[in-house]
């Protein structure tokens, strides 16, 4: 679940320069979608935008991760023999303590960490039930509507996968 993390790099675009002066990939191509299949050199993880039904409209979920002192979308590395999928819900449930539904895969992320891309393949989940305990990765947790989560997050990619939730992307 440990999720390597270089924030100088992340916020880029496909092709951009970072503070570190290394570029950031289209891994994904233009879809931003990726087959599962395993890439040598490249860091696979996967995680999950959680949204559910709240009293004023749909809410989405966002984690802390002091170990970086940021917000994000719960993610992480996939283990040896694990699917995309399979990763992004352990992810989920391990970080958050939430399970849900799929709905279909979104776009994906891909930025440099320590020398190496990093592609993060993401899935809409709708939330149907769990309950959060504090751990080591992810301390605290907040549901929120998509305007005050993309206020929140640290990241430019995890604030666009917001907008599938509130009708500014693709109809949930």
């Amino acid at each position: 679940m440990s999720t390597d993390h270089d924030s100088t790099d992340r916020d880029k675009g496909a092709g951009e320069a970072s503070e570190s002066g290394e570029t950031t990939g289209d891994l994904a191509g233009s879809s931003g979608q990726v087959a599962d299949v395993e890439f040598e050199d490249i860091i696979r993880a996967a995680g999950c935008v959680v949204y559910r039904e709240g009293i004023a409209g749909p809410e989405v979920l966002v984690v802390h991760r002091p170990r970086y002192d940021d917000w994000d979308l719960p993610k992480g590395k996939r283990d040896p023999g694990e699917s995309d999928l399979e990763c992004a819900i352990r992810e989920t449930k391990e970080e958050s303590g939430y399970e849900g539904e799929i709905e279909r895969e979104l776009a994906s992320d891909t930025y440099r960490v320590r020398g190496r891309d990093k592609l993060v393949r993401w899935y809409l989940m709708r939330c149907t039930g769990g309950e959060f305990e504090p751990n080591d990765e992810v301390d605290r947790i907040q549901w929120l509507t998509p305007d005050q989560a993309r206020e929140i997050l640290s990241y430019g990619h995890a604030r666009s996968l917001v907008d599938v939730i509130d009708g500014a992307g693709a109809d949930i």
